[in-house]
């Protein structure tokens, strides 16, 4: 049953980050391409961003409490129908795609952060090879519509994107119904009696290790989200290579992340899950910085290409952390926690870095961060490397 399982939160999750992937860059680009600006394009990322943020940590909670991480999949998986459908039908209104594009995203974090707890639920001994492969799987969900997407929006408008992002929600939702059946028991993270409270979130913000990992993922997320909206928007509207290139780049980190994903999996217990995060602060942080120097079609996709590093390293590592640092009833709000932070620097990040590059451009702005990012890698080595952190062995 348990592979079962794995297989099936696998499939779920390479659709979703293909959801993600068809959406997140394409829509800002096509607020901006419309000619709404770019500051318009962040803060209606920062407003989706929000539901999100509020959505994972709410649906990691409900998971916990209701103990089966299914049941909150599928809730997910019929918010995410439902406005999907209202995008594409109403897709020559730009008011109707900015709400259900912001809508949508609630449905998508209950599916993420459910079934991400699920993985963790199955097997907690084996974090790192279920981790690897729900993660693998999603960089190639994410990928593979990057190859396509700008072209899709350009040749057949955003009504295609709503289009093909409400046929994948119905596959999820077949997926997570099929899921139901077999994981019964697996989901049941523990015979406590549940208490709803306000209690849990209190234990986790006194908790010094999640803490840290809490605090320096967010910073990490505010590079992702560079990486995601800022680049891409560099690289089309600055440097000159169009959206469809654009965005094809943006795939490039995705592919090769797969196999870095599977290789740091395999030797994150070897080599230790907390050097391999910091070590993931440290490459981000080197990014950013190279792609301030980005002037043509190699550089950037050499940069965006060594982009997997960064991710593999981190999101391997984040992923064994976090549950070896809570105990099994808070896990689902714990990763819920730390996944609403791509959320939060969208919500925080955004409104800032869309009024610095206005300000000081791409290239300053990304100098900036990365300086921020190497400061904080050198912090959290100190912290917990030689302050016996609970998990220096990890």
């Amino acid at each position: 049953m348990p592979p079962k399982v794995i297989v099936g939160t696998l499939i779920i999750n390479t659709l979703l980050m293909a959801i993600s992937g068809i959406t997140y860059p394409v829509i800002p680009l096509y607020i901006v391409g419309s000619g709404f600006g770019v500051l318009t394009a962040g803060i209606v990322t920062s407003i989706a961003s929000i539901a999100s943020f509020c959505s994972q940590i709410m649906w990691g909670y409900v998971s916990d409490r209701i103990k089966r991480r299914s049941r909150v999949m599928l809730y997910g998986s019929i918010i995410m129908l439902l406005f999907y459908t209202a995008g594409a039908l109403l897709s020559n209104n730009i008011l109707a795609i900015q709400l259900s594009y912001i809508f949508s995203t609630i449905g998508s974090a209950a599916v993420g952060v459910a079934s991400y707890a699920l993985v963790a639920d199955v097997d907690p001994h084996n974090l790192n090879r279920n981790m690897s492969m729900y993660w693998a799987g999603g960089s190639l969900g994410w990928a593979t519509p990057l190859l396509f997407a700008g072209w899709l929006l350009k040749t057949y408008g955003i009504v295609s994107i709503f289009t093909v992002s409400l046929l994948l929600s119905v596959i999820v939702l077949i997926l997570t119904v099929v899921l139901m059946s077999i994981d019964r028991g697996i989901a049941i993270v523990s015979t406590k009696r549940s208490v709803w409270s306000l209690k849990p979130i209190g234990r986790l913000l006194r908790n010094g290790v999640f803490l840290i990992l809490y605090l320096s993922s967010f910073m990490f997320m505010v590079g992702d989200v560079i990486k995601n909206i800022y680049v891409p928007q560099y690289q089309a509207y600055r440097i000159g290579l169009g959206e469809s290139l654009a965005t094809s780049i943006l795939s490039l980190a995705s592919w090769f992340e797969i196999p870095a994903i599977l290789l740091f999996g395999y030797v994150l217990y070897s080599i230790g899950a907390t050097t391999v995060y910091i070590v993931s602060l440290i490459s981000m942080s080197l990014y950013l910085y190279l792609n301030s120097a980005v002037g043509g079609l190699t550089t950037a996709s050499i940069v965006m290409a060594s982009y997997s590093i960064v991710w593999a390293s981190y999101i391997t590592s984040i992923s064994v952390l976090v549950p070896l640092s809570v105990d099994e009833e808070n896990r689902g709000l714990a990763l819920g926690l730390v996944n609403s932070n791509f959320a939060l620097a969208n919500i925080f990040s955004n409104i800032i870095l869309s009024y610095m590059v206005a300000i000081h451009g791409y290239g300053q702005t990304f100098i900036f961060v990365a300086i921020i990012m190497f400061l904080l890698a050198i912090a959290v080595a100190i912290t917990m490397l030689y302050r016996r952190s609970p998990l220096r062995a990890s």
